[in-house]
């Protein structure tokens, strides 16, 4: 015998109602971006030239805390940097905080995790934009090219490395100047031997100086000595360098001296005469003039003047 189900409307109401709940959670889980469906938000626009990932529900943060959502994504087109418009909605608690100077950049939870969009915010005690205002955009960099970047930083590490390995292979076989460094014992032999002559050097230099000091002291000492005996009026130095007497004694010399010689230049006396007369000087040029004659009538004629006679 065929049974007939019959649903009352009570249950029709409780199933359409959980229905409206789910739907309702669903929506807030995707939507929501970890914030409160019930919270009042306010929009802002931004613009990327590439987005790499960024889609409609997307977190906001800002200062490390998730604040908002990605609210809608569309191609904008308006210059190189401007392709992609981004509507982002926040919590309207923090929206004081969003001023002129506000900027915006796309970020990556992780390395290559899911993106969102993080919020510098402006001065403290800025004038707060109004909704829908364009925030500026701060060029985080590309993924890709930070790729790349690596890329060719581990290429150029491994030539590095490449080239490492080819010069320590070349001083293991003893090639070139560092491999003959590395394998022969004559520069360590002669660095050995250099070290010691300096160390020798150095100490006869330390000697030298020694003895330089040394030297210097004593000098400094009899200098000392003999400025302390001069002082004292003591010794020959002492006495002239303390005693009138000597200085008054060449003075009066000088003095008879500069006389005597006012009285050779006036031809005063004989010495005056014989340095100003030349009468003197003509007689006795004549006078040696005739005894020179003579000498040599003599040689000539000594019988004319010697007469010798034995018997």
């Amino acid at each position: 015998m065929k049974r007939s189900v019959r649903l009352k409307w009570s249950n029709l109401q409780v199933g359409a109602l959980i229905t409206v709940v789910i739907a309702v959670a669903l929506w807030a889980s995707f939507s929501g971006g970890g914030t409160s469906i019930f919270e009042r938000k306010q929009k802002f626009v931004c613009y990327f030239r590439n987005v790499d990932g960024l889609v409609r529900g997307s977190p906001v943060w800002m200062a490390g805390m998730e604040v908002g959502n990605v609210r809608s994504l569309e191609f904008a087109n308006l210059d190189s940097l401007r392709r992609v418009r981004v509507v982002c909605a926040v919590k309207t608690s923090i929206w004081p905080q969003l001023t002129s100077k506000s900027e915006v950049l796309l970020g990556s939870i992780g390395f290559l995790g899911d993106k969102y969009i993080e919020i510098i915010p402006g001065d403290v005690g800025g004038v707060p934009i109004a909704p829908m205002t364009i925030i500026r955009t701060r060029d985080a960099g590309d993924v890709k090219a930070v790729f790349k970047e690596a890329e060719q930083a581990a290429a150029t590490a491994g030539s590095v490395l490449a080239n490492i390995d080819t010069l320590l292979d070349r001083m293991n076989r003893g090639e070139g100047t560092l491999g003959k460094i590395a394998t022969r014992d004559d520069l360590y032999i002669q660095m050995t031997k250099l070290a010691a002559n300096l160390t020798k050097l150095t100490a006869d230099l330390q000697r030298n100086q020694e003895r330089v000091v040394s030297s210097m002291e004593r000098l400094s000492l009899s200098v000392e000595n003999v400025s302390d005996r001069v002082n004292e009026n003591t010794g020959t130095l002492g006495r002239i360098m303390n005693d009138p007497a000597l200085y008054d004694n060449l003075s009066a010399t000088s003095a008879r001296l500069d006389t005597i010689m006012m009285r050779i230049n006036s031809a005063d006396g004989s010495l005056g005469l014989l340095v100003q007369d030349t009468a003197l000087y003509t007689e006795i040029v004549e006078l040696l003039d005739r005894v020179s004659n003579l000498v040599s009538d003599i040689e000539k004629n000594p019988r004319k003047y010697f007469k010798f006679s034995v018997f």
